[in-house]
C-alpha cells in the first residue's frame, strides 16, 4: 500500500483563501484563481496518474528527462481553449486575465508548484480538426483541480479553484471536503496493477498511407525542393494499431520510464482518448528569466556494440545530408530568437544526442529572455521549427496541407506547462501516439532536403516507430 499523507478535509489556509477569493471576485466582478499548495509525503507519480482514472476524465502527466520535475494533473478547475491563428497570444491574454489578483498560498516559488496550466497546441491551427482528434482542440491549456508535483526530492500537492461573483463559499467548501475525502480514498487504494497481456494480444498494424504512396510523396517533395521552392519539408507518416484488448497508457508510460532515458515523457487524457509520447526534443524552457532550447535534426540507429555505435555516430556527424538539415534548423532558430533574447549563446558545432534506439544531431541555445517577452512568445515564434515543419515555414506548411494526407493534430505540436509567472517548459510532441480504446495511431516524421532518398526516409520513419511499438506491444 502506498503510504501517503493527504488531508481528508480542507485546511484552514484553503478555507480562508477561498473566502478571500470570493470576496475579491465580487468586488472586481471577475473570476479569481484560488490556489493553495502544501508539502506532502512522497508518492509515485505514475500511480497517481493511473488512479486518477477513477477521479476525472481529464488527466495530465509530465516528466523531465533529468528527473528534476514531474507533474500530475487531475481534473479541470479551468480550461483555456482557443482555435484562432493567434492562439498563443489569446491563451496568454486569457491566462494573464485569470491570474490577475490570484490568491496563491504556500507555493514558495518552487518550479511546478502553485497554479499552472498543462496542455498543448496542435501542429497546425489552419487544418480543420478531424474525427481522429475530436477530444483535442487546436489549443487547450488546463488548470488542474489537483496538481501533484515532485520537484527534486520534495513532494507537493496544489489545489486550484476558480471563483466568481456568484460563488457560495460555504457550499463550495462542503463539496470540496467531500471531494478531498474521495481523493484520499483513491490515493490510499492498493497499488495500481498494470494489465497483463499475452502474445495473443499482439496488435495488428496498418499504414494509413501505403508505403509506396508515401515514398512517392517524398519524391514529389524532392522535386519542389530541387526547384528551390522549398529548402526543407518534414513529411509525417501515421500507422494504426488495432488490439481487441485495447491499450494501456499506464503500461506505456512505465515502459518509457524504464527504456526511454533522455526523453520528456507526457500524457494527456481527454474522455476515453490519450495522447502520449516520449520526445527527445525540447521546444523552450524559461526559468528565472533564462531561456534554453535546442535544435534537433538528423538520425542514425544506435550500434549493437560500442565500436559500431561510435562508427554510426561519426557517420552522422560527417553526413552532408544530415548536417545540411541541422543547419537549416539552427539558422531558422537564430533568426526567430534574435529579438526575444539577449546574450544568446549557440553551440559552435552539433553534438550527438544518443537515445535508446536512435541518435540525433543536437545544437543547444541559451540566453536571457528580453524584457517584455514570455515563454509563450518564444513558443509562438519557434513553433513549428524546421525540424518538424520545414523552411520557409509558411510555404512548407501550405505544401503539407495539400500533400501530406494526414491530420497531425497534437503530433509535432507544442505540449507542456506554464505557471502564473509565464515561465515553464514546452516540448515538441514527436515519438507519440493517440490511444482510443482498441485503436492506437502512431506518428513519425522525416526531414526531406535535396539529398534525401525516399527509401532511406521510409527506413528512418520505421526506426522512429520502434520505441512506441515496444511500449504498446505485448508485455515486456
Amino acid at each position: 500500500m502506498l503510504k501517503m499523507m493527504y488531508p481528508q478535509t480542507l485546511t484552514d489556509e484553503f478555507v480562508d483563501a477561498l473566502y478571500r477569493g470570493t470576496e475579491q471576485a465580487k468586488q472586481q466582478n471577475k473570476k479569481i484563481v484560488v490556489s493553495v499548495s502544501e508539502p506532502i509525503s512522497d508518492f509515485e507519480p505514475l500511480k497517481i496518474f493511473a488512479r486518477g482514472v477513477e477521479f476525472s476524465t481529464a488527466r495530465a502527466f509530465w516528466a523531465q528527462p533529468d528527473g528534476e520535475l514531474t507533474l500530475v494533473g487531475l481534473g479541470v478547475a479551468h480550461a483555456i481553449d482557443t482555435v484562432e491563428s493567434l492562439r498563443f497570444r489569446q491563451a496568454a491574454a486569457d491566462w494573464r486575465y485569470l491570474t490577475a489578483g490570484a490568491i496563491v498560498e504556500g507555493s514558495r516559488g518552487l518550479p511546478g508548484v502553485g497554479p499552472l496550466l498543462l496542455g498543448g497546441f496542435a501542429f497546425d491551427a489552419h487544418v480543420p480538426t478531424s474525427k481522429l482528434w475530436r477530444n483535442f482542440p487546436h489549443a487547450e491549456m488546463v488548470l488542474p483541480r489537483l496538481l501533484f508535483t515532485q520537484v527534486q526530492n520534495e513532494f507537493w500537492l496544489t489545489r486550484n479553484f476558480v471563483v466568481d461573483a456568484d460563488t457560495d463559499p460555504a457550499f463550495e467548501i462542503l463539496l470540496l471536503n467531500l471531494y478531498a475525502s474521495n481523493v484520499a480514498e483513491i490515493l490510499e487504494n492498493e497499488k495500481y496493477e498494470r494489465r497483463a497481456t499475452t502474445h495473443a494480444d499482439k496488435p495488428t498494424l496498418r499504414e494509413l498511407v501505403p508505403g509506396h504512396e508515401w515514398k512517392k510523396i517524398v519524391g514529389d517533395a524532392l522535386q519542389v525542393i530541387r526547384r528551390a521552392d522549398l529548402e526543407k519539408v518534414v513529411l509525417a507518416r501515421a500507422v494504426e494499431l488495432e488490439s481487441p484488448q485495447g491499450f494501456d497508457e499506464q503500461r506505456a508510460l512505465h515502459y518509457f520510464s524504464k527504456h526511454a532515458p533522455g526523453t520528456y515523457q507526457f500524457a494527456f487524457v481527454r474522455e476515453d482518448d490519450c495522447f502520449l509520447g516520449a520526445t527527445p526534443e525540447q521546444l523552450a524552457r524559461v526559468r528565472a528569466g533564462k531561456l534554453e532550447t535546442m535544435g534537433l535534426a538528423g538520425s542514425m540507429p544506435r550500434g549493437a556494440t560500442p565500436e559500431q555505435d561510435q562508427e554510426f555516430g561519426n557517420e552522422l556527424l560527417a553526413s552532408v545530408k544530415d548536417r545540411s538539415e541541422q543547419e537549416i534548423v539552427v539558422r531558422a532558430m537564430r533568426e526567430v530568437l534574435g529579438d526575444t533574447c539577449v546574450q544568446l549563446q549557440v553551440s559552435a558545432t552539433p553534438t550527438l544526442l544518443k537515445l535508446n534506439t536512435i541518435q540525433h544531431l543536437l545544437t543547444r541555445f541559451n540566453g536571457t529572455l528580453a524584457s517584455g517577452y514570455s515563454l509563450l512568445d518564444v513558443v509562438e515564434r519557434l513553433h513549428p521549427t524546421p525540424a518538424v515543419g520545414g523552411r520557409p515555414r509558411a510555404a512548407a506548411l501550405q505544401w503539407l496541407r495539400e500533400n501530406e494526407k494526414l491530420d497531425r493534430g497534437w503530433y509535432a505540436g507544442a505540449v507542456g506547462w506554464l505557471d502564473a509567472n509565464f515561465e515553464g517548459e514546452f516540448v515538441v510532441a514527436i515519438r507519440s501516439a493517440l490511444l482510443q480504446q482498441h485503436r492506437a495511431t502512431m506518428f513519425a516524421g522525416c526531414g526531406i532536403v535535396a539529398d534525401s532518398m525516399p527509401e532511406r526516409e521510409y527506413a528512418e520513419s520505421e526506426l522512429k516507430f520502434k520505441p512506441m511499438l515496444a511500449a504498446l506491444g505485448p508485455s515486456h
